[in-house]
């Protein structure tokens, strides 16, 4: 048995296979096709490998013959349709089957694909077939997120560059119809794409976060909140989008630290912006006493300055204290105040403006001294009227400004979903980022829901504004308002509360923030707050799967409004996958040209087309032209057509890489190529098994030649890793265990092994019999465990392979079940003695010289000890066909070694001699034996020293002394076998 190989072997391994096989694409096929000339073989038809034309939503047909070489187009086509018209994916909330539920984290209705979606759906994908083969109710909810801010600005673009107008030309009904009429035509082309993934998503439970349950969701969750004191009013300091005219929450928005004067591409502006100029100047002092020095980077500001502030022990500034300075353009007094906690006398003069209604740390300083609140800024980001006549109208574009907004009341619940983690009643993986939701979670503040835009969930709370009220803007009064679930109840609630008086009754014009409606998705994909069958048989959800990337723009919430509004925690574990980037580790950006579209991987394209398609999008030209000098340079050749089931498998094989995967599209077309691989161990298993084969129920263990014996017992452990590695999430060993089984094992072993029994001898009668029902249930176990990962081509696979005609068979591999351990299967004996073997087999291929491609040669095994020599006689046939040798004799302490032979030690008890016959390089056999002289010496010094090291005897339990020793005696072994052939090669000279 081949060791386990950890992740960088393998991918090493992976690499160097990948080289071999395209160096001899295609070579496969032209010997095969030689041998069935070989057998006359000369009536096929052309048409016996095409697959027939499939009706939509009938189960493939296949052609009589399987195509002699993968195709994943091909191979692709049709199942999803049978899969999904047969109802393969539904859940049913009456099963008695545990459940296991994802909730799919919900695109964007304005979104295509994009290679974050693809790993979220191979992950999810591979979990929901897992667990639906394994014997639960699977579930997985599909849906789509409204994305208020990104569909209303792409509908208002549209809008001003087909009609020239605005949103606010058209109002606000008429541009919700413009909309709903995008949304129905571009909305939803996401979901086609996840099916071209083979997402075995529940459609008959497709929901949107707009529709009419979703919506009653959202209103009820916010009467509710309002109602237990955690939704409020209040008049704070936002961040303001200046271009859509909403507030934007805090999360939203990317700061940077500047360093220094940063030129910045600004929307609305022609040339770049200097940020970071700190600017100083000379606020002139009251009563004649001089004046005081400021400095910002923020220089429009001081319009809105309304006080300076000073540090309480500044020396220089204790004869100010109370005192004014005058703004030299209004006349505003500013008071000199003292505040030791925002500032640091040492930095800058000591001295700082204070702008209440423009910054974050003003707007406390501004609370604390109880300071006038002066908003200088227009909706649209000009200077307004407060900020002077000459300077109205100067523009800006992200601004903190003083708003009236809605709020969610963060504590209490944050407090809960930090308290659901410390318990574990929520897991996340991977826990490197349970830090992370503690310090944001322990810092939270409260999230501002309310949003000025049109397209979202209308905020459902009413404003009553009297007949005699002084001021009459919306808002003006926090206690005129009323909330209620629809227009009815809040002009019930208004009669009930006003009697008697005169008032008008408006709604409020803003909607929710996205994630308030995206926060509840959990609850309302299940029918909240309706009390529905689904609620309550598949919620709390397993797990939750996502990019790390939004831990706290939407798991956090989901977990608050859940614990809140749902009593329990909206899912157990949270599986957070890393960030994909590029080849070079850079972030995907399209102005680099490196954005990998999965439709793209799939079917394959151009460098021209995927050059055509920066042409098409929005880039700025200078942009287009960087861009596709990164294409040019990343994908020569554009990109080959690697299929579904390549792409998925190589997403999940990368989850090992921490929080960020550099994608490589070689090792994704790696992967296609082992798909060949599968492909071409299929069509041998159908050609030796024979178009009469019947599989048998059951193996009998005890009859079965030692190969069968070891691959069902490494196929074994392949299924305990496997399973294993899927319930801890480590879903790369979970590929790992499964590849390394296929290749290394089944395919370049055992198949090899027993490639000599089925020749017309009638010798191997019997154990051709058992080869063939050992190899029938390698592959039937063998794709049923690579399902979850590779949907398509083992469905394809498995439909060709014959079942047996007592056994309850599925009508597809998705339906049946999920291989497990079988106890009987366990062979440790048999895997360590043909762990033996392959390193023998090893060592023999390494001694055949480069230029010795074909020629077989005699071969010898030198054993000490009877043991070792029944064990290579028990598996001398295979030595000699996996080695490639002539023939194999089998040598004892007693025979002389024989002549012109290259040697390898195995082990102390074992080394091989390969006849070379005027081949052998002596000065190179010599050369070979001196390093291997050294590295016996190198690892004898180092145990000896161990060994002799004080403590040793004293600490070291007895196990490992003795072990050492074992070791010690076995390298004092090998020597003597080099010495050996050493002599062996100067009497030979």
């Amino acid at each position: 048995m081949e060791k386990p190989l950890d992740e960088k072997e393998l991918e090493r391994k992976l690499k160097k296979d990948q080289k071999a096989q395209a160096a001899s694409d295609g070579g496969g096929a032209k010997k095969s096709d030689k041998k069935l000339r070989k057998k006359g073989a000369t009536d096929e038809s052309p048409e016996d490998f095409i697959d027939p034309e499939t009706s939509a939503g009938q189960k493939k047909l296949l052609a009589s013959q399987m195509a002699k070489q993968y195709s994943p187009a091909a191979v692709e086509k049709s199942w999803y349709a049978w899969w999904e018209s047969s109802r393969y994916f539904e859940a049913d909330a009456a099963s008695s089957k545990p459940p296991f539920v994802i909730v799919q984290p919900p695109p964007n209705v304005t979104g295509v694909l994009h290679i974050g979606h693809a790993i979220t759906a191979a992950i999810e994908d591979a979990l929901i077939r897992w667990r639906r083969m394994s014997g639960y109710n699977a579930l997985w909810v599909p849906g789509m997120d409204h994305a208020g801010i990104a569909t209303q600005v792409v509908v208002e673009k549209k809008l001003m560059r087909e009609k020239n107008l605005s949103r606010h030309d058209v109002g606000r009904e008429k541009f919700l119809c413009e909309v709903l009429k995008w949304k129905d035509q571009h909305g939803g082309v996401i979901l086609k794409q996840l099916r071209m993934l083979g997402a075995s998503l529940d459609w008959s439970r497709e929901c949107f976060t707009m529709d009419e349950q979703r919506s009653k969701a959202v209103t009820e969750a916010f009467v509710r909140m309002y109602k237990d004191g955690l939704i409020y009013r209040a008049h704070r300091l936002v961040n303001w989008d200046c271009t859509l005219r909403t507030a934007i929450s805090d999360i939203e928005v990317d700061h940077m630290d500047l360093t220094g004067v940063t030129p910045i591409d600004v929307p609305g502006y022609r040339s770049p912006v200097q940020f970071g100029v700190l600017i100083s100047f000379a606020y002139p002092l009251e009563e004649g006493l001089d004046e005081i020095i400021v400095a910002t980077t923020r220089i429009e500001t001081m319009l809105g300055d309304t006080a300076i502030a000073v540090h309480p022990q500044d020396g220089r500034y204790k004869h100010l204290h109370g005192k004014y300075a005058v703004h030299p353009f209004n006349g505003r007094k500013l008071k000199i105040i003292c505040d030791s906690e925002l500032v640091d006398p040492s930095f800058g003069t000591g001295a700082v403006k204070i702008t209440p209604a423009h910054d974050p740390n003003d707007f406390k300083v501004g609370e604390r001294h109880n300071l006038e609140f002066i908003n200088i800024f227009t909706d649209d980001g000009k200077i307004n009227e407060m900020g002077g006549p000459q300077f109205e109208g100067m523009p800006q574009i992200v601004e903190p400004m003083m708003k009236p907004q809605w709020y969610v009341s963060c504590n209490s619940m944050a407090k809960g979903a930090l308290d659901a983690v410390k318990s574990k009643k929520i897991e996340i993986i991977p826990s490197q980022y349970e830090q992370d939701w503690y310090r944001w979670l322990e810092n939270i503040r409260d999230w501002c829901v309310s949003r000025q835009l049109w397209w979202g969930h209308r905020i459902p709370a009413w404003y009553v504004t009297f007949e005699d009220d002084k001021e009459k803007d919306m808002g003006s009064y926090n206690d005129h308002w009323i909330i209620a679930r629809d227009e009815n109840d809040a002009i019930l609630e208004a009669k009930q509360r006003y009697p008697g008086k005169k008032y008008r009754l408006d709604q409020d014009p803003d909607v929710l923030d996205t994630w308030f409606s995206s926060g509840l998705f959990p609850l309302s994909v299940l029918g909240w707050p309706d009390d529905k069958p689904d609620l309550s048989t598949f919620y709390p959800s397993s797990v939750l799967e996502t990019g790390s990337d939004i831990l706290f723009f939407w798991v956090a919430k989901m977990v608050m409004m859940g614990m809140q509004l749902g009593g329990d925690v909206p899912f157990q574990k949270v599986y957070l996958h890393p960030i994909i980037r590029d080849a070079h580790g850079r972030k995907m950006a399209k102005s680099l040209g490196n954005v990998i579209d999965p439709i793209d991987v799939i079917n394959g394209i151009s460098l021209e087309n995927l050059q055509k398609k920066l042409e098409d999008g929005n880039l700025d030209p200078k942009e287009v032209k960087k861009a596709k000098e990164g294409q040019r340079k990343d994908f020569p050749n554009g990109i080959p057509e690697c299929g579904t089931d390549a792409l998925r498998f190589a997403l999940i094989s990368y989850t090992s890489q921490s929080d960020k995967i550099n994608l490589d599209i070689k090792r994704v077309h790696g992967y296609r190529q082992w798909c060949n691989k599968l492909w071409n161990a299929i069509r041998f298993a159908m050609n030796k098994l024979g178009d009469q084969y019947v599989p048998p129920a059951t193996i009998a263990m005890c009859s079965l030649p030692p190969v069968c014996k070891w691959i069902l017992s490494v196929l074994n452990k392949a299924v305990g890793k496997t399973e294993s590695s899927l319930e801890a999430y480590k879903f790369s060993e979970a590929t790992s265990s499964i590849y390394s089984w296929w290749q290394y094992q089944l395919c370049d072993v055992y198949i090899e092994a027993i490639k000599p029994y089925f020749n017309e001898s009638q010798e191997f009668d019997s154990a051709r019999g058992a080869f063939r029902d050992t190899l029938w249930v390698c592959l039937d176990t063998g794709l049923r465990l690579l399902h979850p990962f590779m949907p398509y081509i083992t469905e394809e696979l498995w439909q060709r392979l014959p079942q047996p005609k007592e056994a309850c068979t599925k009508d597809s591999i998705m339906i049946s079940e999920y291989p497990a351990v079988v106890q009987e299967w366990t062979n440790d004996q048999i895997e360590n003695e043909t762990e033996t073997v392959l390193d023998t087999v090893n060592k023999l291929r390494s001694l055949r010289p480069s230029a010795d491609t074909y020629e077989r040669r005699p071969a010898f095994v030198l054993c000490q000890g009877l043991e070792t020599a029944a064990t290579i006689r028990s598996y001398q046939s295979y030595i000699t066909t996996l080695a490639s040798v002539s023939s194999l004799q089998i040598l004892t302490e007693d025979d002389p070694t024989p002549l012109d032979c290259a040697t390898h030690i195995v082990s102390k008890d074992l080394s091989v001699y390969l006849q070379l016959r005027g081949a052998l390089d002596t000065k190179a056999e010599r050369e070979k034996l001196r390093r291997k002289r050294e590295e016996i010496l190198r690892q004898h010094d180092a145990l000896s020293q161990k060994m002799n090291a004080s403590g040793y005897r004293e600490k070291a339990p007895q196990s490992k002394q003795d072990e050492d020793t074992r070791k010690l005696s076995a390298l004092l072994g090998e020597l003597e076998i080099v010495d050996g052939a050493e002599s062996k090669l100067d009497a030979n000279n």
